[in-house]
């Protein structure tokens, strides 16, 4: 069976085809908010009383972001960061579930230093060398009666 074409050709400009839907079965919509929803309700409201409810239910945050990095470089510090995390032995991603998220939180974590040196991601810290304590000098003997 082939399935024929149409020849012509629509656009927005040209005849309209009339089409209809009819619901089958139960219908979803909540036909209690059609007040609520109607925009010449809504318009009322705010002539009364200056507010949108619609508008108005949003919850503003306000906060100093001049420290945020633009888009760019925050994807490309991710990127980074996710092939820096793949670069390591499978063994070490595996346990961090393969997660570069896990791995950042027990790499900042002070109280894993020392684990950290372990697997070897970390430098070791320098030994400390200790000073011997200088030995008190011996006065010089003054006296020039030896001789």
């Amino acid at each position: 069976m082939t399935k024929k074409t149409d020849p012509r050709f629509f656009s927005a400009y040209g005849d309209r085809i009339k089409s209809e839907f009819h619901t089958t079965g139960e219908s979803l919509t909540q036909q209690h908010f059609k007040e609520e929803c109607d925009i010449k309700t809504i318009i009322k409201k705010h002539d009364r009383t200056g507010i949108i409810q619609h508008v108005a239910s949003g919850v503003a945050q306000y906060g100093d972001y001049s420290e945020v990095n633009e888009y760019r470089e925050s994807l490309d510090l991710i990127n980074h960061a996710q092939e820096s995390f793949d670069g390591l032995p499978a063994e070490l991603r595996k346990m961090f579930n393969n997660n570069p998220g896990e791995f950042f939180e027990f790499a900042t974590d002070p109280a894993n230093a020392k684990q950290m040196v372990e697997l070897g991601l970390a430098p070791s810290p320098d030994p400390v060398m200790e000073t011997p304590e200088k030995a008190p000098e011996k006065p010089v003997d003054t006296d020039e009666s030896e001789g």
